[in-house]
């Protein structure tokens, strides 16, 4: 089977060939993400510490999208 997806970095749009086995070619597949999508804010919910620096962390409240997150070859190369 054959399915067609875009490049989540440069939006080239790439052909996955997906044996019975499940295993694929042509492509990097790297699961789903959930986007913000629509009208919402974040809000700070605490703070962490990243690299010796504190940082917020922070909430989306509005409505989210969830993409599969595929790249190219050339793209998941770099």
């Amino acid at each position: 089977m054959i399915i067609q997806r875009d490049c989540s970095i440069c939006g080239k749009e790439i052909e996955i060939r997906v044996n019975k086995d499940k295993t694929y070619f042509g492509g990097d597949y790297f699961g789903k993400i959930k986007l913000p999508f629509g009208k919402g804010k974040y809000s700070k919910v605490g703070k962490t510490d990243l690299l010796g620096k504190e940082v917020d962390v922070v909430k989306w409240n509005g409505k989210e999208k969830e993409i599969e997150h595929w790249e190219c070859n050339k793209c998941s190369k770099e």
